[in-house]
């Protein structure tokens, strides 16, 4: 049990400010802006559920599936990094008044919880690395892998949940600023996932050049 608690919260601490729920939260708001609160709040609950889902399959089959692929963190990281810097230049630059494109685009976020919503823009290449770095050292189907994988996934778990929480009631406290507040709250979120962006670009091209 000790063990079990010990890899939960060594992993929710790990994953939590790489998830940093709390900053991304007017990212999301940002971009849903658009839909229903039901399907906003339905929206997060899937966020949530997918961030889950897929730490806990990087956890399990990541780091063997990688190197079969010959793919790294770094260039999962640049991918994310440039597809992250394009949705802030289109936040940062949008209009007031909603175009006949723009309603499209809108509307197809709700086809999107996965890709982009959750990965990247949730549990990115940062989350992915932190979790492939928490992948168990013994063998699989030995008892302290096992315990180990076992609370990771709690903590992995808590993490997602932190994500949902965020997610599902920033709004509230965020309708309250009004159309100023948010616009002031959408901009700052716009220019800070712009920031992630270039910075999950830089550091995996960095990464790169150092290995040759």
């Amino acid at each position: 049990m000790k063990i079990i608690l010990a890899s939960a919260f060594l992993a929710f601490f790990k994953l939590f400010p790489i998830l940093n729920p709390p900053a991304m939260s007017p990212v999301f708001q940002e971009i849903t802006a658009g839909v229903t609160d039901s399907q906003r709040n339905r929206m997060a609950f899937d966020i949530s559920r997918n961030t889950f889902y897929l730490l806990v399959s990087i956890l399990l089959v990541g780091g063997w599936l990688l190197k079969i692929l010959g793919v790294s963190i770094d260039m999962i990281g640049i991918a994310g990094g440039l597809l992250l810097f394009h949705t802030a230049w289109g936040m940062l630059n949008r209009n007031d008044r909603v175009t006949h494109l723009e309603k499209q685009e809108i509307e197809s976020v709700l086809g999107k919880e996965f890709f982009p919503l959750t990965m990247p823009m949730t549990a990115g290449p940062g989350a992915i690395a932190v979790t492939l770095a928490m992948v168990p050292n013994s063998r699989l189907l030995e008892k302290i892998s096992i315990l180990h994988i076992v609370g990771t996934s709690i903590g992995i778990a808590m993490s997602a949940f932190a994500v949902w929480l965020f997610y599902r009631f920033s709004g509230a406290f965020i309708s309250r600023l009004g159309e100023n507040g948010k616009a002031t709250i959408g901009q700052i979120s716009a220019f800070l996932l712009l920031a992630i962006g270039v910075q999950l670009t830089w550091t995996s091209l960095s990464n790169l050049i150092r290995t040759l």
